[in-house]
Parts: structure tokens; sequence; C-alpha cells
């Protein structure tokens, strides 16, 4: 009995040592693969690297988010455009002043934040001259000193793109202000803390726009667009005077019954326009890349559906323009079929992905076409309102496309990642240096 006992634990005793000899091995084993690691390089073409501004020894951050990444200066400040403070507080200052005098001269001793005489009137007012003056200025200096991404944009460009920049001030500011006056209802500030809110809101407008203008491209003129046409047409709808408009169709907005009828057309014409010099933006390097009548075709189509944007505000559906309205809006709805169905033929390497979206956003407005006239099913503004939101997110999706071809060679490259083994020993990061 105690020779079996002696057996079994030798027994044991082997088989614990072989485990611990099998876990041993798999360990050196995994550091001994741990000493051949890889590196990725990747080879940036000399234009990137002259866009950039890098140098050979510069230390850049590089950032990994959802498959993508990105190499940024690893100091914020060099991430930022360089604006330096008299640029935006001067300006901010003088009004500011100005401000002041005019309410002692109006012998406020408390000024209320909306009315006549407020800040809210106040600060939208000079914001909004200051703003666009220094973008103006801005601009100009960028342009002339072909240093910025203002260098690809028209000159003819820039009334719109201010007088749009200017719209949104205007509407931003009596949201922020109309929702200031129902959370305060009949507030009222002394004279000194008037002019220092007046202050900051100036200097705070005028950083924007600088910075606006020192990083324009088409994705910002895209984003100006898109809360242009939102932001004006929600703007008309909760200002209006009549409640039931929808009752009427989508264009009663734009008519004489409506009291916030000069807001929603000056959107859409001013949202037609800026579409013009989004497209005059894009085609500067796309028509460069892709010569031809195809890419010519594509950018008339575009100028004539900026241009019907454009001419339903313009001509709004009052019985003097009744017929005219509804022609342009027949031909918007027309330059859109001929982009949907002529896409594949005429913008250039479109992707099967995009023409099957395009195809399928087709045939869903067709199909609701179809059942608003023979089913009675929508009524008219419901129509108007679910067509509007189809083609203009068709439209960006197609003026993104367009973005990403023009930006091919210029802000997009292709690159390879190549691979190789180095040593186990790997650098240190800069984190880690500071902590050791």
């Amino acid at each position: 009995m105690i020779v079996m006992v002696l057996f079994a634990i030798l027994n044991i005793d082997k088989i614990y040592l072989r485990g611990t000899i099998a876990g041993v091995a798999i360990v050196l084993r995994y550091f001994w693969e741990k000493k051949t690691l890889k590196k990725y390089t990747i080879e940036i073409p000399e234009l990137a690297m002259k866009k950039t501004g890098f140098k050979p020894s510069d230390q850049l951050e590089l950032n990994v988010n959802h498959n993508e990444i990105t190499l940024r200066p690893s100091r914020v400040t060099d991430q930022l455009p360089k604006i330096r403070l008299y640029w935006y507080t001067l300006p901010a200052l003088v009004l500011a002043i100005t401000f002041f005098i005019f309410c002692r001269e109006q012998h406020m001793r408390t000024v209320p934040i909306t009315g006549d005489y407020s800040i809210a009137n106040g600060s939208m007012l000079l914001s909004l001259v200051s703003g666009l003056l220094v973008f103006i200025v801005s601009f100009i200096v960028t342009k002339l000193n072909n240093n910025g991404p203002t260098r690809n944009v028209y000159w003819r460009s820039l009334p719109t793109i201010t007088i749009a920049c200017g719209l949104i001030i205007v509407f931003s500011f009596s949201a922020f202000f109309w929702l200031l006056g129902k959370l305060f209802v009949a507030a009222r500030f002394d004279i000194y803390t008037s002019t220092t809110f007046v202050f900051v809101i100036i200097a705070a407008v005028n950083y924007l726009m600088i910075n606006l203008s020192l990083t324009l491209s088409s994705g910002i003129i895209t984003n100006l667009l898109t809360i242009m046409i939102i932001g004006g047409m929600l703007f008309s709808m909760l200002t209006n005077s009549t409640r039931d408009w929808w009752k009427h169709n989508f264009s009663f907005l734009g008519t004489a019954q409506n009291s916030a009828n000069l807001q929603f057309n000056v959107t859409l014409i001013f949202s037609g326009l800026l579409m013009m010099a989004l497209v005059d933006y894009l085609f500067v390097n796309l028509q460069q890349k892709y010569p031809g009548i195809k890419t010519q075709l594509l950018r008339w189509l575009l100028y004539g559906e900026a241009a019907c944007i454009a001419a339903i505000g313009l001509f709004p559906n009052n019985p003097k323009f009744h017929i005219l309205h509804d022609r342009i809006s027949m031909w918007l709805v027309y330059i859109m079929l001929i982009l949907i169905v002529a896409i594949k033929w005429i913008l250039p390497e479109v992707t099967r992905q995009f023409l099957v979206l395009s195809y399928v956003i087709g045939s869903v407005m067709g199909a609701e076409y179809i059942i608003f006239k023979l089913a009675n099913y929508l009524s008219l503004t419901a129509f108007e309102l679910i067509e509007f939101a189809l083609a203009f997110s068709w439209l960006l999706l197609l003026l993104q496309n367009i973005e990403n071809l023009a930006q091919y060679g210029e802000q997009l490259f292709l690159v390879k990642i190549k691979s190789e083994k180095i040593s186990a020993k790997v650098e240190k990061q800069p984190h880690d240096k500071a902590n050791s």
C-alpha cells in the first residue's frame, strides 16, 4: 500500500514537472518572438510635406480613431491659426466704447437684455458690422498674400460668403437673445456691465470671423450652406404670423401673407448664391484634373440648380409671380432628375455605392410623386418637405463626392504602408520620459 502511494506521488511530480517545463517554454518563445517587432513606415509625397510645413526632424502627434490615422503638431498652439489678440479685441473695444457713449447720451442708467435699446440689438448690430469687416479684411489679406485656403476662392464669391455669414449672425443672435428674454424676463443691467457684455460678444464674433477667413474651405462653405438653408427656414417657420401655414403649402412661407416672408426669401436667394460660390470653389481644381465636356456639363447643371433655388426666393408665390414661381420649381425638379440619371457619365470616378444611393433616392422621390398624385395620401406641404429633404441630402452627398475628387492631389494623397522588423527595444514616448 505504501509503495503504491509513493508511486502515485512520483507520477504526480512528473506531470507537474512536465507542465512547468512546457509553461517555461511558452514564455521563452513569447519573449523570443518579441525580439523581432515590426515597424511601419509611410512615405509622404513631397507636395504634401510642402503644404504642411513639417520638417524631417519635427516631432508629431499621431492620433488613431475609427480606423483613421491623423498626424498633427505635438503642440496645441501649432494647430491653431495665428490670430493676434489686438486683431479682434481692438475693434471690439472701439465699438464697446461707442455703445457706452450712446447709452450715456440717451441717459440710460440700466440697459434691458431685449428691446429697442437693449444689449441684444446693440451687440447684434455692432457684432455684425465688426465681424463682417474683419472677415473681409482677413480674406483680402490672405488672398493677396496667397498663403491661405482663400487662394482657391474667386473674388466674386466674397460678397456672397460675407452676406451669408451676416445672415447666420443675425439668425443666431435672434434665437439666442429670444431665449435669454424668455429665461430672464424684464432683466436689466447697469451701463458698465452691459458695455462689458457687448465687448465680450463683439470680441468673440470677431475671433470667429477671423478664424473662418483663415480656415475657409469647401467643407466650411458646405456647412454654411446647410446652416443657411435649414436655419433660415426654421426661423421663418417659427416667426411667421400664420400658425396654420402648413395647411397651404411650403411656398406659403415666402408669400406676402406671411409676416416673415422676407427672411424666407432672402434665405433662398443667398443659399443659391452660396451654392454657386461652393461650385466655383470645387471646380477650380476639378476642372484642371478632369477637363472635358462632361465636367463642364456637371458644373452648369449645378449652376442651374443653384440659380433655381435663388429664383424661387426672388419670385415668391404671390399672384404676380405665381406661374413663374411654379415653372422655376419644376425646372428645379427637372435638373435634379437629370443629375441623378446622368451622374454615372458626368461625375468622374463615380463609385458604385453612390450610384446605388442616387438611384434609390430618385426612385423614392418618383414613388412619392406618384402616391401624391394618384392616391392623394400626402398633403402638399408634406410632399414638398419630403422631396426637399431627399433632394437636399442627395445634393450634399454629390458635393461631398466632388470635394473628395477636387482635393485629391491637393489635400488628399495616396500613400503605402511598409513594414520592417526591428529589435525589441521600444523607444519611450514623451509622457513615459516625463514620468521617469
